[in-house]
């Protein structure tokens, strides 16, 4: 991974989603779990520099204050939920757009 900016966090929901997403990958076609994670830390990387990229989330529970989104590079249905703060981005889910990430979010 290219160096970052400032840290990264990527929280335990957040490294079980992408490891799901990579077997998913893996076991559908094994060029794409690599293409998927490449293009994931393309996307943190770039999230990094320019943290106020993605758009701001309003759910209804508190602790997503300030998280916002932003698609994984040329994989479009998977969007990764962040927040930036004191110099760090924080990773918090990284969720296919088809899901109910809003219900997700509330009841978390």
């Amino acid at each position: 991974m290219t160096p970052l900016p400032f840290p990264l966090d990527i929280t335990e929901e957040a490294d079980a989603d992408i490891e799901e997403i990579g077997l998913y990958f893996a076991r559908q076609a094994p060029d794409v779990e690599e293409r998927f994670y490449l293009a994931f830390n393309k996307t943190i990387c770039r999230l990094a520099s320019s943290p106020d990229l993605g758009e701001c989330c309003r759910f209804r529970n508190p602790k997503t204050k300030g998280m916002r989104v932003w698609q994984v590079d040329g994989f479009s249905n998977y969007l990764v939920f962040y927040r930036s703060k004191d110099n760090m981005l924080q990773i918090l889910r990284v969720i296919h757009g088809a899901r109910n990430y809003e219900t997700i979010f509330n009841n978390e």
